[in-house]
């Protein structure tokens, strides 16, 4: 090989180089160190539950970010599975948020979560439910309301009895779902059962929350309010 050659292959070698190494200041810089979230679960409304109320509030469990990102939340409502025809689409770095809704169709939902730079989660699974054409032939159950342990209060047992009220207007009888946890986003514990009670195994030195979503036999819920009590 001639030494003209060697000399022009080296410089094409070295202009290979520089056009890789990403040293141009022009182009896009990708953090690649930076996590996407983690994807938010889906609380309420329930998959298949019929809705008699349309003004109904979604609600969906806290996503994380492991470098400590601001979080916010895409909601997706569609009234097709595929998502094509989206009737609602909202961000919000809030966990729920109220939407009224048109009366006897079937809605799809889901959400994703977004961090402050621009990363983002997958959606969370899909779920669906159906409005009922008329509002006013089942009433919504009564919101639960705590019995005990009472809110923010501190208890030393370490098996606890989450106790509760709950109340339906056309004297429907209720079952209920419980979560429960040591996060602000307590996890689905017990599913439709049909008493007011239920015991739970709790460790020391811990702040635990729950709620209780009521259910009538007409597929109608209405979720309560999320309380708290800490173990000693």
């Amino acid at each position: 090989m001639t030494k003209s050659i060697k000399i022009y292959i080296a410089l094409l070698s070295t202009a290979l180089v520089l056009s890789c190494s990403g040293d141009d200041d022009g182009g896009p810089q990708i953090d690649l160190s930076n996590a996407d979230p983690t994807i938010p679960s889906l609380i309420f409304p329930t998959n298949n539950l019929t809705c008699t109320n349309i003004d109904l509030t979604f609600s969906w469990n806290a996503a994380t970010d492991s470098d400590g990102d601001t979080i916010s939340y895409v909601i997706d409502i569609s009234t097709d599975s595929s998502f094509d025809t989206i009737a609602f689409t909202v961000t919000t770095t809030q966990r729920n948020r109220t939407f009224n809704l048109d009366k006897g169709v079937t809605y799809f939902w889901r959400v994703k979560a977004m961090d402050n730079k621009g990363n983002e989660s997958d959606y969370s699974a899909t779920q669906s439910f159906f409005t009922e054409p008329d509002a006013a032939v089942n009433t919504l159950p009564n919101a639960p309301e705590v019995v005990s342990p009472e809110i923010g209060s501190r208890v030393s047992e370490t098996t606890i009895t989450l106790n509760w009220n709950a109340s339906d207007a056309d004297g429907d009888t209720l079952v209920y779902d419980v979560y429960f946890g040591d996060t602000d986003s307590p996890a689905l514990v017990a599913e439709a059962i049909d008493v007011s009670t239920l015991d739970v195994s709790v460790s020391s030195g811990t702040t635990y929350y729950w709620r209780v979503v009521a259910k009538d036999p007409n597929q109608s819920a209405t979720m309560g309010q999320l309380w708290n009590f800490r173990t000693e």
